[in-house]
């Protein structure tokens, strides 16, 4: 016996050799239109989507456990994650909204991270899934250089960026720049320099072991200190 899923395959099918639009399904039964939206929904065609809700199709349609948003979202096979994409799935997503979906929809989180890219890139969808976006930038240049160069990164704190500016370029020695929310904060990375291999720019360097350290390197490199001398010095 045919499910309507059977029969929306076929008429999926059939549109492979013959131009047959959507817009001759009106008279369908609805649980064949709500197959075909979702089978069709990883193609992102957010119109054909639309005329097929409006005959009748089920935009809470579920299928093997996929909702009709998470087919959506994930792409063709779950491989259409670039940000070149964000446009097209901002416009399904708020089509789908329209005839109530929610968040609700999607439970199957790992589709968020394997469409981080999408994400990331814009704020309607990381505010309709509850993701946090990473905000914090980083930017670097060597030391007397007078541009900065833009890392592809972002991360979630100043904390996370910190911890990886020893690997993020090939330079032995750079001064990196990170950004976050218009707070600016800069740190002199030097490769292989043990506790002194990342060395935050402050106005007050405190009173920790490792700034007291710091301290006394440029005190000396700057001869602002007044040392104990020999008799030949005198």
């Amino acid at each position: 016996m045919y499910t309507a899923y059977d029969v929306a395959r076929q008429l999926i099918q059939i549109r492979n050799y013959v131009k047959l639009s959507v817009d001759g399904f009106a008279e369908i039964p609805a649980d064949v239109l709500s197959a075909m939206l979702h089978q069709t929904a990883e193609y992102r065609d957010v119109n054909e989507m639309e005329t097929l809700v409006k005959y009748g199709a089920n935009p809470h349609e579920t299928h093997e456990e996929f909702t009709v948003l998470e087919m959506f979202v994930q792409g063709h096979d779950g491989t259409w994650c670039l940000k070149n994409a964000v446009k097209r799935v901002e416009e399904g997503v708020k089509m789908l909204t329209k005839y109530g979906v929610t968040c609700d929809d999607l439970t199957h989180h790992w589709i968020l991270n394997s469409c981080e890219e999408i994400i990331y890139n814009s704020d309607y969808l990381a505010t309709f899934f509850n993701v946090e976006i990473p905000r914090v930038k980083v930017y670097y240049h060597v030391p007397r250089a007078n541009r900065l160069k833009s890392m592809d990164r972002t991360f979630f704190t100043v904390d996370d960026a910190v911890k990886t500016l020893t690997s993020l370029t090939d330079h032995k020695q750079y001064i990196a720049v990170i950004e976050n929310r218009g707070n600016v904060t800069r740190y002199l990375v030097s490769k292989g320099c043990g506790m002194l291999e990342v060395i935050p720019m402050e106005d007050d360097l405190g009173s920790t072991e490792k700034h007291e350290v710091i301290n006394n390197i440029v005190n000396f490199v700057a001869c602002c200190d007044n040392l104990p001398t020999i008799l030949c010095e005198d």
